[in-house]
This record gives C-alpha cells, sequence and structure tokens, in this order.
C-alpha cells in the first residue's frame, strides 16, 4: 500500500487523537455499536507487557491502528495514537510509575474509560489485564457495579494473584483448592472481592489463563496455579460464562504469557469471534 493511500485509509478508519490531548479537547465521529478493548499491564510493567497482545489484536481484527493512554509521573494522562472507527478499538494503559499497586491502577483506569466513555459512547466494552492488571480489572468491576459507565462484555485474565503473590500471601503447594476451586487460605484481598462477588457483572464472560512452568512448584514462578485459579470459586457461579486456559512450560512462565502466541490466540479468540459473528 502507497503513502497516499495509508493515509487516505487512516482518515476512513480512524481519529487521530495527538499526545498530551484529552479526549474531550477533540472532535470525531462516535459510534455507539463499537466495542473497545482495554489492555492492562500490572506490577512493574510497562508497554512492552501488553506490546505482543496489542500487535496481535491488530492483525487478529485487520486493524492499522490503536490508541496509547499513558499515566506519567505527575499523574497526567496523555493520549497518542488513533482511536479505530472499527468495531474494535484498541486501547493499551501505559503507567510510567511501575510500581503501581492495585488501587492506583484501578483509579487510573476508572479515568481513562470515563473519558473514552464522554468521548464515543460506546455502550460494552472488552478488558485484558495481566498480573496485578487482572486483579485491578476485577475490583473495579465490583466497585463501580451501580456506576453509569458501560458494561463490561468479555474479561481476560492473565496471571492474575488473585489468593497472593509466591512469597507475599502464598507459598507453593501449601494452598490446596477444594473441587470447587475453594482455596484453603484466604488473602484479606481474597476475602473482600468473595465477600462482594454478588456486585460483579452478571452478564460478563470471563477468560482465566494461568500458567505452570511444571518444575514441581506449581507455579508460573511468581503467582501459583491456586491463587491464579481461585479467581473460579469467586466469579463461575456469578457470570454469564467463565473459562480457563493453562499454559504449560516455557509458556507458563509469569512473563512469557502476555508474549506467548498460543496464549494470544486464545485471548482474541474469546474477545474477538464471539463478538465478530
Amino acid at each position: 500500500m502507497g503513502m497516499w493511500n495509508q493515509r487516505k485509509f487512516r482518515q476512513q478508519h480512524s481519529a487521530y487523537i495527538p499526545t498530551c490531548k484529552l479526549p474531550t479537547e477533540i472532535s470525531v465521529n462516535s459510534s455507539e455499536d463499537q466495542i473497545p478493548t482495554f489492555y492492562v499491564h500490572g506490577f512493574r510493567g510497562g508497554d512492552y507487557t501488553t506490546h505482543e497482545m496489542v500487535t496481535s489484536a491488530q492483525k487478529f481484527t485487520q486493524s492499522p491502528v490503536f490508541l496509547r493512554a499513558t499515566v506519567d509521573w505527575s499523574s497526567k494522562i496523555h493520549y497518542s495514537g488513533y482511536w479505530s472507527t472499527s468495531k474494535f478499538p484498541i486501547i493499551q494503559l501505559v503507567f510510567k510509575d511501575r510500581w503501581i499497586p492495585s488501587g492506583t491502577i484501578e483509579r487510573w483506569f476508572n479515568q481513562i474509560l470515563n473519558d473514552l466513555y464522554q468521548r464515543y459512547h460506546f455502550k460494552t466494552y472488552n478488558a485484558v489485564g495481566h498480573s496485578l492488571g487482572a486483579v485491578a480489572l476485577v475490583s473495579f468491576l465490583i466497585n463501580t457495579y451501580n456506576k453509569p459507565l458501560p458494561k463490561i462484555n468479555h474479561l481476560a485474565l492473565v496471571a492474575g494473584p488473585f489468593d497472593g503473590v509466591v512469597a507475599f500471601g502464598d507459598l507453593p503447594n501449601i494452598n490446596p483448592l477444594s473441587p470447587e476451586g475453594k482455596p484453603a487460605f484466604m488473602t484479606p484481598k481474597y476475602l473482600w472481592t468473595y465477600i462482594n462477588r454478588i456486585k460483579f457483572p452478571a452478564n460478563a464472560e470471563v477468560l482465566n489463563i494461568y500458567g505452570n512452568v511444571n518444575d514441581s512448584s506449581n507455579t508460573d514462578k511468581y503467582v501459583s496455579v491456586s491463587s491464579a485459579r481461585s479467581i473460579k470459586y469467586i466469579l463461575k457461579p456469578q457470570v454469564q460464562r467463565f473459562v480457563e486456559y493453562n499454559a504449560v512450560g516455557t509458556s507458563g512462565e509469569h512473563s512469557q504469557l502476555h508474549d506467548d502466541k498460543s496464549v494470544l490466540q486464545v485471548i482474541n479468540k474469546f474477545i474477538y469471534n464471539d463478538e465478530g459473528d
């Protein structure tokens, strides 16, 4: 495709949002039929964490553009890239403070979702969270159950430490799950999530991906299988659909899960195939 044709294609299929401009400053056509997907990294993550997820989603949906929302060190949001006018806009969240806790991730996701909702008026959205980003998304959906926001449609949770991190509230092979998925020991955060589970959107479809490096520890090196799978006990009875995927071996390492081709294929089919049919 020539340079002129590329420029023409982008003008027809996307709306440009300059860096450091909030959506309220941009005048574009909105579509209530769009279903954006938000990609959220976790603790010590960055744009590289969800890079392969975003790239594979672009290929899967044949979208040449995506929007990046970056929260800088001074707590300001910078938008760069393009909001696609196709059915599935892709939004990558990046936090410059890589040591960001779950509650702060939740707060910034809330701000960015609200910003873009006010501008583009979409009714539903999808979200993909890795590690602590997955925990933050679950908490966000519980805490905003009665807020006038678009509804979550498909939620993909990748390597979520829902009942503790190895050496921090969890240790390998000491917290077995019951046949129903109930952990023997619950961290305060897990217990809070369980108590408030009724607030989680019942219409949601959830994919939970967990890894196992297969070295007898039953962990992905940072999160135990028990901790990652423990969310099943909370959400499976609550949501419309709950499915799991287990990545084993090298693919199951915590920092490989967000780049593994098989994992990316599972995520994309879950997020976009059901939507596109």
